[in-house]
């Protein structure tokens, strides 16, 4: 007798990965429903009459039966269309769960490559269309910004004084505004600060200072290219003036800027204006100071003025740091890396706590280390649901997308994890692993191989109870 198939269909069964195999076997399925569609009606049934309607109540008067009565020639009435099905809602596999990805350097001249690595990592996972990554935005928010009170109120002065005549204090003020909204530059508004300086120009005309008009005026327009001066406040001598700042700055030849980050993947805002996510080969940039904002989700936003100089390429890759929530988790997973159960079986509690605060289900870490050979990366991954683990992989230099290490730890968190030896053409959970699992396995494999052996005896049902099988008297 050959076992092979009840075998496979007791673990299919089992794991409750069979759709099909369970509805043919079930009674009440759509192929014993077909069955029961094909029995004869008994004649008794077919000569049955139908029962007659109900009489109209009394007060219906006598032309109501005779004005529901459609003429025969008359077309049908368009019936109206039936409402589309609703489509079932389908529930997530048992696999479904968010992805977190983080990676460790054991020594610290491997925090560069640890950093670039987890970005790697979280893109090549990211691609997998069934694979959801765990989102930081909602969970380690921007700061608030900060308070502009001060500079606001430098400014407010130096408009008063301004207004007053007193243009030599009014220049100092609008200076003072000019450099406190320069160290805030996460904050400012590139208008607002083009502003500043429009009326720092304007006050500086007013001393005499030509040069320094012009300068200012330029600062205004590397600030906010779209801005004017206000006709209300400045009279035509400052619009030519800063008219003629703005055709110099144009004859300029422009210089090139490179801006990079660590991590990378940051969100690159100049001059407000969303300009895509780093790095960002040379961008080309008129000569001057340009306000230059980078965010981060998990990270604290970082801003700054960078110096361009004409037909000259000038870099920026400032290392963004983590937020205090994202530190703590940073922490837990060096200690992961550290601990002695890395390569156990076991689940870390560090672990668990990290899937408890980032709302994951695995957690997937890239230990990144020294050694003679150069930079060894090994990726180990947790089911914190079922304890599950996959043991170190090696992740070989380069980029990350397209290796097979990848790709174990895609069907890892996707629940593909399929026995050697099998046979089923289906795709087992990672449960499988588990020796409990097993032992269940084996107990229904003999349950299923008694019940077959039973139905062959010429006493089934008294051989079924003894062996503790009921069910095999059939």
């Amino acid at each position: 007798m050959h076992l092979k198939t009840p075998l496979a269909l007791s673990l299919a069964l089992l794991l409750g990965a069979a759709p099909g195999v369970t509805k043919a076997a079930a009674p009440g399925g759509p192929a014993a429903s077909s069955r029961k569609s094909k029995k004869k009606t008994p004649p008794a049934e077919q000569g049955t009459p139908a029962p007659e309607p109900t009489a109209a109540p009394a007060e219906t008067p006598a032309e109501a039966p005779e004005q529901a009565q459609a003429p025969q020639n008359a077309p049908a009435a368009p019936s109206e269309p039936a409402p589309a099905p609703q489509e079932q809602q389908l529930p997530p596999p048992a696999w479904a769960g968010r992805v977190a990805v983080l990676a460790v350097p054991v020594a610290q001249n491997t925090t560069e490559t640890a950093s670039r690595i987890e970005t790697d990592l979280r893109g090549a996972l990211g691609a997998w269309p069934d694979v959801q990554l765990v989102d930081f935005a909602p969970l380690f928010p921007l700061p608030p910004p900060i308070s502009l009170k001060q500079g606001d109120a430098l400014f407010d002065e130096g408009k008063s004084l301004y207004d007053n005549l007193d243009t030599e204090a009014a220049a100092k003020k609008f200076a003072e505004a000019a450099a406190f909204y320069r160290r805030y530059a996460v904050d400012t508004k590139p208008e607002r600060l083009a502003r500043v300086h429009i009326f720092l120009g304007a006050s500086r005309m007013l001393n005499g200072d030509a040069a320094g008009a012009q300068e200012s005026f330029t600062q205004a327009l590397l600030a906010s290219p779209t801005v004017q001066p206000e006709t209300e406040f400045f009279g035509q001598d400052v619009h030519e003036a800063f008219n003629a700042a703005k055709v110099g700055l144009s004859r300029q030849p422009r210089g090139t800027l490179a801006i990079d980050s660590l991590p990378a993947g940051a969100q690159v805002m100049l001059h407000g204006q969303n300009v895509g996510t780093t790095p960002l080969k040379d961008v080309e940039l008129m000569p001057g100071a340009h306000q230059v904002v980078l965010t981060l989700p998990g990270h604290l936003p970082f801003g700054t003025f960078q110096e361009v100089a004409s037909s000259k390429r000038a870099e920026l890759r400032p290392t963004l740091e983590p937020t205090p929530s994202l530190s703590a988790v940073q922490d837990l997973a060096a200690n992961v890396s550290r601990s002695p159960t890395l390569g156990t079986d076991k689940l870390p509690p560090e672990v668990a706590r990290i899937g408890e605060r980032l709302g994951a289900r695995y957690v997937v870490l890239a230990v990144v280390k020294q050694a003679r050979e150069g930079t060894v990366t090994t990726l180990h991954a947790w089911d914190t649901q079922l304890a599950n683990r996959l043991h170190g992989v090696v992740l070989k230099p380069g980029e990350a997308r397209g290796q097979e290490a990848v790709a174990r730890v895609h069907d890892f968190v996707t629940g593909k994890q399929v026995l050697p030896a099998s046979r089923l053409p289906i795709a087992l959970p990672a449960v499988v692993k588990k020796p409990w699992f097993w032992a269940t396995v084996g107990g229904v494999a003999a349950a299923t191989t008694a019940s077959i052996l039973l139905a062959t005896q010429p006493q089934p049902k008294l051989l079924g109870p003894r062996l503790g099988n009921p069910g095999a008297g059939w």
